[in-house]
């Protein structure tokens, strides 16, 4: 076990860069967006997907940093993995569907982007909430056969 939160706290680490690369590209757009407002709304539509996949990464990022700390896999995995999933699926969602709703909603002219590594994301995000699912109802069942011995 000790090997296990050892190798979770390099790994969480190790996370930590591509996260903090990502937070500053991040800030740098949105300092664009804030300097060029009227390119505001289709800037923010298209980068969307991006902060949501953040989102994502800073929860692997805090599962890791449980782990390291002593927290139990029946607790933190099934909670990562349906946070992970649901960024993915989301953050799919929106690069796929975004500038479509974009259009209708606010008259904006987004080129459409119908990506299959994005609806890959959204497919392998939804089976990560499902896993996240099954693996909440084993730990469940363990307990209480724990509880009969």
């Amino acid at each position: 076990m000790e090997t296990l939160r050892g190798k979770a706290r390099i790994l969480m680490w190790l996370v930590t860069v591509p996260l903090v690369l990502l937070l500053l590209f991040a800030a740098m757009q949105l300092w664009t967006i804030a300097r060029d407002v009227d390119r505001a709304w289709p800037l923010l539509v298209a980068f969307a997907p991006m902060y949501i996949y953040i989102w994502a990464i800073w929860m692997v990022r805090r599962a890791l940093a449980a782990i390291s700390r002593g927290g139990m896999f029946d607790e933190v995995v099934p909670r990562l993995l349906l946070r992970v999933g649901i960024a993915l699926f989301g953050g799919a969602l929106f690069h796929v569907f975004g500038p479509l709703g974009a259009k209708v909603a606010l008259d904006l002219r987004l080129p459409a982007a119908f990506d299959g590594a994005a609806v890959t994301l959204g497919v392998v995000g939804a089976t990560l909430m499902l896993i996240s699912r099954l693996l909440k109802q084993a730990a469940a069942m363990r307990e209480e056969l724990d509880g009969f011995f």
